[in-house]
């Protein structure tokens, strides 16, 4: 398992609400969204996420995240994972992230 982090930028002039992710080099791509709650951290699946208008999500830890999990090959440093998000609308959008170690 590991967690993708990074900026989902809607630059189109209407809202955007992305309702799933998936990757061909992982089984298993959710979305999750840390919460402090009487001083205990959380992590909590988020089913979607709306992306106003010119606006900007940002994954961080602590945050926002994708989780990565059931790799389908050795994910390493410097190789380069596919991402893919669905949208309420029924657009796929597709992306390619590096990896890095943290």
């Amino acid at each position: 398992m590991t967690a993708g982090f990074g900026l989902l930028r809607n630059p189109a002039g209407e809202s955007i609400e992305i309702v799933s992710f998936t990757s061909p080099e992982f089984g298993d791509v959710s979305l999750h969204r840390t919460e402090l709650t009487d001083g205990v951290s959380k992590m909590l699946e988020v089913r979607s996420l709306s992306i106003g208008a010119g606006e900007t999500a940002v994954l961080e830890p602590g945050g926002y995240h994708l989780m990565l999990m059931m790799p389908a090959v050795e994910i390493q440093p410097g190789h380069t994972v596919t991402i893919e998000l669905d949208t309420a609308d029924g657009r796929r959008f597709s992306f390619s992230v590096p990896v890095e170690r943290r």
